[in-house]
């Protein structure tokens, strides 16, 4: 009997197996990036407005030694604003020689260049150039220095304005304000501040005053030099707030409330050059009139929870929303004589 050969069956090939991700698979890993995202996107943010903060912080303390030079070489601080030859001793009116604080601290703002060729002798908007061939102030004040702008806000804005006739003055805006007081900028026969006016009768004929460091008796660690402006939404409105070079004393902050609250009281509200209260809800404002007496800017700023703020020893602290209204305003004041207290 014949052995017979044992033979294996023949096994079928193993089933192919698909490649790539299943359409569950697919949707499962968008869900998980789209989670992390939506975690580490406030953290980037935050990461990102710290930056600005910072940024902002060291901007501040570039115009506290701006200051601090001028008052070394002219033994005061700026004006805040003028529109006359020698405001201190003139009280003739005049509309000679407009300008704000700014142009002459543009040597100690790493814009020599610019200040040399500004005609002192002419207005902001002025079309006689200072020197041949130089640029003439209405080119110079449309300029947008670094220095002026908050990282936080609209770096490179201007005040372009929405009409026509008003294109000659267009100029820069800004974020950096100087301190005019607890109250409203003008209070009769009152320098509490660093910054402000000795007298007023219109716009064209105040006289504002100079300050000494000798003059801030409640010492120059309590007492506030600048702060932050918030600028309009846009360069075409006729908003002057945050106006860098507005000569009647624009670029300035009040103490009337804390930072980022109540309402900002200029000229008029709405309508060709001051301030427009349907812009932005951050930037409340109603119409006064031409009256300095009741004038006042908010230090506002869009860092969130307070502002930062620059005192005249050179210091720069962030000062929050919440600070007790009585603090911010003895922080204003230069000579009241009353402790400070704690914020």
């Amino acid at each position: 009997m014949s052995a017979q050969r044992a033979t294996s069956p023949i096994l079928p090939p193993p089933p192919l197996q698909p490649s790539g991700f299943t359409l569950v698979e697919l949707l499962v890993v968008i869900a998980i990036i789209g989670t992390l995202v939506g975690l580490l996107l406030p953290a980037i943010q935050s990461a990102r407005e710290a930056a600005r903060q910072s940024s902002c912080t060291n901007t501040l303390k570039q115009w506290a030694l701006a200051m601090h030079l001028h008052h070394d070489a002219i033994k005061f601080l700026p004006y805040m604003g003028q529109r006359r030859n020698n405001p201190e001793t003139n009280t003739a009116a005049g509309t000679t020689n407009r300008r704000s604080f700014v142009v002459p601290l543009w040597p100690y703002m790493e814009s020599l260049e610019l200040y040399s060729q500004f005609n002192l002798n002419d207005q902001y908007y002025g079309t006689t150039p200072a020197v041949t061939g130089g640029r003439t102030n209405s080119a110079l004040v449309q300029i947008a220095i670094p220095a002026y702008y908050c990282a936080s806000d609209r770096p490179g804005a201007q005040l372009r304005f929405a009409t026509a006739s008003l294109f000659s003055y267009r100029r820069a805006r800004g974020n950096y304000l100087v301190n005019t007081g607890p109250t409203r900028v003008f209070v009769s026969g009152n320098r509490s501040a660093p910054f402000g006016l000795k007298s007023y009768g219109t716009q064209n004929d105040y006289v504002p005053y100079r300050t000494n460091f000798k003059d801030i008796t409640d010492g120059t660690s309590k007492t506030l030099l600048m702060s932050e402006g918030r600028q309009a939404p846009r360069d075409d409105v006729d908003d002057h707030r945050t106006n860098m070079h507005g000569d009647n004393g624009i670029c300035f902050f009040t103490a009337a409330a804390p930072p980022n609250s109540g309402t900002d009281r200029w000229w008029v509200s709405g309508g060709s050059g001051y301030c427009d209260s349907t812009l932005d809800p951050n930037l409340p404002c109603t119409g006064t009139g031409d009256d300095a007496s009741q004038w006042q800017i908010i230090a506002r700023s869009k860092h969130p929870g307070g502002v930062n703020a620059s005192f005249c020893d050179g210091s720069v602290q962030f000062i929050p929303n919440s600070i007790d209204p009585g603090v911010w305003q003895e922080l204003s004041t230069m000579n009241s004589g009353n402790p400070t207290g704690d914020w």
